[in-house]
């Protein structure tokens, strides 16, 4: 008799969940060669329109917010991260099609304001970040046709179907301890791997672990130090297996050498840090958007801390998106918002998904079982 109590009680509150929670998904490139495929995706928006989901523009969540009104039910958000040129070409015509409405989150560093489409070829966001990094580096242009443009950005905010905000301005990483996890690459130095050496990675160069340079104080190894683990990694690890390299690399960092040659940032460079990119960012996006308030901000690689968040509100930054799994309720938390990525994406997933995340009961629990 109690356990029919019980399965009848959590009946009702599944039922009375229904329609309370608000699924927000996360998509970078869209293409025929990346983890979202144009028809997937197509099939997805065609299912959300046929069926009233309703998508919303960060201003009209702000809206909501200031008539103290949630989100009605079933609603839905749709999250664009970086500014790729496919959003564009591909994801805006799509909006454009079904009446939806999203949100692109964009690094500013690698925006032009005009691009010559008629050769355009898309390329993989990791050869072409990696690329614009070195560029940064060394002082040269590092705005790239791989992304959208300040001109088709211009034409997305009035249809009144997309929502430029910001994403960092360059999108930077710093290492976030010092124990010993790999190294640069002989056949590919990432972007990551130039930002932790200041531009100056070398194959053979150590890394520890990274996260992104607005949610971690973070680590700066010189460059002799670097270059006396390269020297000590060629003469005795290279031909190790990758256990045997992970131990000894380990033990060569030893306390005297990271008192010598590792120095954490100071609270005042961090700070210093964030706002500088978050203040070009944010002017960036105002400056080149007419009637433009930037007041939203996706972390970069899903990063987050509390600690930064602060330094950004000053700012102007009124609502912070993760990368962690799960709903969110029809008021949002402003300082925590969940989106959901899948790697390999599929209109059925992103439905079935949706359909779970749309109620707060069972997206909690998709939440914890993620």
């Amino acid at each position: 008799m109690t356990w029919l109590i019980v399965g009848c009680i959590c009946l009702i509150l599944f039922f009375a969940c229904s329609g309370q929670g608000v699924p927000i998904w996360l998509f970078h490139q869209v293409n025929p060669d990346s983890n979202t495929k144009p028809e997937q995706l197509e099939a997805f928006f065609r299912y959300l329109s046929k069926h009233g989901y309703k998508t919303y523009t960060l201003k009209e969540v702000e809206a909501l917010r200031q008539a103290n009104q949630k989100l009605p039910k079933k609603s839905l958000i749709l999250t664009f991260d970086d500014g790729y040129y496919d959003n564009y070409s591909i994801v805006f015509p799509l909006l454009k099609k079904y009446k939806l409405k999203a949100i692109f989150f964009v690094n500013t560093l690698f925006i032009k304001e005009h691009a010559d489409r008629s050769i355009q070829a898309i390329e993989k966001s990791d050869v072409v970040n990696a690329a614009l990094i070195e560029n940064y580096f060394q002082q040269r242009d590092a705005s790239s046709s791989q992304y959208f443009t300040w001109e088709e950005m211009r034409e997305m905010e009035a249809s009144g179907l997309a929502d430029i905000q910001c994403h960092s301005h360059r999108h930077g990483m710093v290492f976030s301890d010092t124990t010993f996890k790999n190294i640069v690459q002989e056949s590919f130095t990432s972007a990551g791997d130039k930002f932790v050496h200041n531009g100056k990675a070398r194959p053979g160069y150590p890394l520890f672990k990274m996260r992104g340079e607005l949610s971690a104080q973070g680590y700066i190894l010189d460059t002799a130090g670097s270059d006396l683990f390269k020297d000590f990694f060629e003469k005795n690890l290279i031909t190790k297996p990758k256990k045997e390299i992970l131990k000894q690399a380990r033990s060569f960092f030893t306390k005297e050498f990271k008192m010598q040659h590792i120095y954490p940032y100071s609270e005042t460079e961090f700070k210093m840090r964030v706002e500088k990119d978050m203040t070009e960012n944010i002017t960036h996006i105002e400056q080149n958007l007419r009637d433009k308030k930037a007041i939203g901000f996706a972390w970069p690689y899903g990063h987050q801390t509390k600690i930064s968040m602060p330094w950004m509100k000053a700012l102007g930054i009124s609502y912070f998106f993760t990368c962690k799994k799960g709903t969110n309720t029809r008021s949002l938390n402003p300082d925590f918002i969940y989106r959901m990525e899948l790697r390999k994406v599929t209109a059925v997933k992103l439905i079935w998904l949706t359909k779970i995340n749309s109620n707060i009961a069972s997206g909690w629990l998709y939440r914890w079982l993620s």
